[in-house]
């Protein structure tokens, strides 16, 4: 027997085996800049995910606002706008008032609820001083400023009223306020001068 038939054969062919090789780095480039464009035109046309909402809108407040209005939906907003400039650094943006600056809520207060914006009229034309008493809770000391020279317009004075007494989310929900409303009561508290407190308002007919 020949040798070659006792030995097993030295060309057979070995195992295939599995290896590691680095991948090309303009590939990851590339990934990564998809991945970071996907992103980009995601935010830009979800629509925060909304099916009402497609582009060119983003969101549906911005939807929401582009809708008609009434007018006193015009007035509610023109008020949201002035009461951000000069009423919620102190009153804060929720209404609930800030016991740091000593300064009461508005949300459900009784004062700005009366039958009449006459009493809360005159605290914004003419600022309050003194202690008063809101929502079963004395509030000492605090000093609300007047806004007769700051804001002229009565429209601007009227859309603020409107805006705290019928804010709905702060539990408030009454009518609209006119500038004819505003404009009577500047005109009867000319004379008056700041400040007013809460015994003078008490004795104001909650309608005038």
């Amino acid at each position: 027997m020949s040798a070659d038939l006792k030995q097993p054969s030295l060309a057979r062919e070995s195992e295939p085996t599995a290896g590691s090789a680095r991948g090309p780095v303009w590939l990851v480039v590339l990934l990564m800049g998809l991945f970071y464009w996907g992103t980009l035109y995601i935010d830009e046309n979800s629509g925060e995910f909304q099916a009402a909402v497609y582009r060119p809108y983003r969101s549906a407040e911005e939807l929401a606002a582009l809708h008609p209005k009434s007018k006193r939906d015009e007035v509610f907003f023109q008020g949201k706008r002035l009461y951000d400039q000069y009423c919620s650094s102190c009153h804060q943006s929720g209404g609930t008032g800030s016991t740091v600056n000593n300064c009461p809520p508005l949300a459900g207060s009784e004062w700005v609820l009366a039958a009449g914006p006459g009493r809360l009229a005159r605290i914004v034309l003419d600022g309050g001083q003194g202690p008063i008493t809101v929502k079963g809770q004395l509030w000492n000391n605090g000093t609300m400023t007047p806004f007769r020279e700051v804001v002229t317009s009565d429209a601007d004075i009227a859309a603020i009223l409107t805006f705290i007494r019928g804010n709905k989310e702060w539990g408030n929900n009454a009518p609209l306020v006119t500038p004819e409303q505003v404009k009577a009561v500047r005109a009867r508290t000319a004379d008056h001068g700041p400040y007013w407190n809460a015994q003078e308002l008490q004795g104001v007919a909650e309608t005038e």
